[in-house]
C-alpha cells in the first residue's frame, strides 16, 4: 500500500503541484502512516497500546481514506477558486509604512523577542532535561508563548516573501530562524512545517510556473538536510533514548519512533471498529477533542498518567482521520471526511489569492491559519478551529462590506 500511495503522490504532484504543498501537512502524515502501518502490521510491539500489531486490513483502509482526500481537495480548490474569484486581498499600511515595510518589522521583532527568551533560557539542544517540549515551563519568559509558539512557521514564511523582494534580508531572516529551530530542538515535524510554508512562499510568488520532476526527490541538497536532520535526532536520542526500557539503541529508537508509532492510532481504531467490528459511537461532538478520547481507549497505562500527560500537552499523533471511523462506519466516514476538508480547503484558496496578489501581511495571517487548520485534522483537535473560523468569519464579513461600500461609492 504505500508503494501505491506514494505512486499515487508523485503523480498528483505533477498535476498539482501547488495544491500539493498547501495540503502538503496534511498529506505527508498520510504517507507516515502508510510506513508505519506496513511496520505494525508485521507483529511489531506497539509501546504507546502495550500490544503487539498483525495485520487488520489497515492499509486498504487508509488508502480509501487518502484517495478520497485527494478528490475532496480538488473538487474544493475548484469550487472555491469560482466562489471566491471576485474577493479582493486586502493590503495593510501605515504612512509612511507600506505593507511590505511592516512585514519586515513584524518578523525582526519576532525573532528578536524569541531569540531574546531563548537566550536567557536553558537552550533545549544543550540540555539533558529541557527539551522542545518542556521549553517554555523552564523559559524566561513564558507569557510570550502565544506569540512565540514552539515552530513560528509563520516567520520562514514571511522570510520567503521577503526573500523575492529583498535577497539580503530575507535570507539573513531565513537563517536566524533555522538556526533557532535548532537550538530549540526542533526535529522532522518543526523542520517540515517550516520547509513547508518556505516552499508555498516561493512558489506561488515564481514569475516561472514551476512542474514537479522526480529528479528532486534525489537532489543531493534534499539529501543533506535529510542526513542533517537524521543526525540531529540521533544526537538527541543518544542523550536520552526513550525507548531504552525497550532494549533498543539511540539507532534503533530513532528507526522505531519513526516508522512504529506515527499510523498506530490509525491501526488501532481500524482493528477496533472495521476488522473487529466494535459499535460506533455516532457522537459527533468527539471531533473537539478527538485525541484525548482516542488515546483513552488505548492507553495501556494508568488513568493518573493519562491526565499527566495531557495536562502537559503531551499526545500521540495523527488521530485524524481515525476519529472518523470511532464515529461513523467507515462509508459514511469517507464522505464526512470530504465534507469535512471544505474548511481547509478555502483557507487554502485565501492564502494562494493573498499571496499572488503580493499582500504579505494578509498572507501570513493565513499561512498561520492554514497550519492551525491543518494542525487540528490531523491531531484531530477541533477545538483549535475556533480562531481560524472567527478570523475567516471576521475577513469574509470584512471583505463583503468593504465591496458594498465601494459599490454604493461608485453609483
Amino acid at each position: 500500500m504505500s508503494v501505491i500511495a506514494l505512486a499515487i503522490l508523485f503523480y498528483f504532484m505533477k498535476r498539482e503541484l501547488g495544491l500539493f504543498l498547501l495540503s502538503l501537512m496534511i498529506l505527508i502524515q498520510y504517507i507516515w502512516m502508510f510506513l508505519s502501518i506496513t511496520v505494525i502490521e508485521t507483529g511489531i510491539y506497539i509501546n504507546e497500546q502495550g500490544r503487539y500489531g498483525y495485520f487488520a486490513y489497515g492499509g486498504g483502509v487508509l488508502l480509501l481514506f487518502y484517495i478520497t482526500t485527494l478528490i475532496a481537495l480538488l473538487y474544493w480548490k475548484k469550487f472555491f477558486r469560482i466562489i471566491l474569484k471576485r474577493l479582493k486581498a486586502v493590503k495593510f499600511s501605515l504612512k509612511p509604512l507600506a505593507d511590505f515595510d511592516l512585514s519586515v518589522i513584524i518578523i525582526l521583532l519576532i525573532l528578536s523577542l524569541a531569540y531574546f527568551n531563548l537566550l536567557n533560557s536553558p537552550i533545549p539542544i544543550l540540555s539533558d532535561t529541557v527539551t522542545k517540549f518542556n521549553f517554555w515551563e523552564y523559559a524566561k519568559y513564558p507569557s510570550l508563548k502565544p506569540l512565540i509558539g514552539n515552530v513560528m512557521a509563520f516567520v520562514g514564511f514571511g522570510s520567503a516573501l521577503i526573500y523575492r523582494k529583498n535577497k539580503k534580508i530575507g535570507l539573513f531572516f531565513l537563517l536566524l530562524y533555522l538556526s533557532y529551530l535548532i537550538l530549540l530542538g526542533q526535529k522532522f515535524t518543526g523542520f517540515l512545517i517550516s520547509i513547508f510554508g518556505i516552499l508555498i512562499a516561493l512558489y506561488y510568488t515564481s514569475e516561472v510556473k514551476i512542474k514537479f520532476k522526480l529528479k528532486w526527490v534525489f537532489n543531493r541538497y534534499v539529501l543533506i538536510v535529510f542526513v542533517v536532520l537524521f543526525s540531529l535526532v540521533l544526537y538527541k536520542y543518544t542523550l536520552d533514548n526513550p525507548f531504552e526500557y525497550m532494549g533498543l539503541s539511540p539507532m534503533e529508537s530513532v528507526f522505531y519512533r519513526a516508522f512504529g508509532l506515527q499510523g498506530h492510532v490509525f491501526w488501532g481504531v481500524t482493528e477496533q471498529y472495521v476488522f473487529l467490528g466494535k459499535n460506533n459511537t455516532w457522537d459527533i461532538s468527539e471531533l473537539w477533542k478527538g485525541m484525548h478520547l482516542i488515546m483513552l481507549e488505548f492507553w495501556p497505562w494508568r488513568n493518573e498518567d493519562f491526565i499527566s500527560v495531557t495536562s502537559r500537552g503531551v499526545s500521540w499523533t495523527n488521530a485524524y482521520p481515525s476519529i472518523l471511523l470511532r464515529i461513523f462506519p467507515l462509508p459514511l466516514a469517507l464522505i464526512v471526511n470530504m465534507f469535512l476538508l471544505s474548511f481547509v480547503a478555502i483557507i487554502q484558496e485565501l492564502l494562494r489569492k493573498f499571496i499572488e496578489s503580493k499582500s504579505i501581511i494578509s498572507s501570513i495571517v493565513f499561512f498561520q491559519l492554514l497550519v492551525w487548520t491543518s494542525y487540528a485534522y490531523t491531531m484531530a483537535y477541533f477545538n483549535k478551529l475556533v480562531i481560524p473560523v472567527v478570523l475567516l468569519f471576521i475577513y469574509l464579513a470584512y471583505s463583503y462590506f468593504s465591496a458594498k461600500s465601494h459599490l454604493k461609492n461608485t453609483e
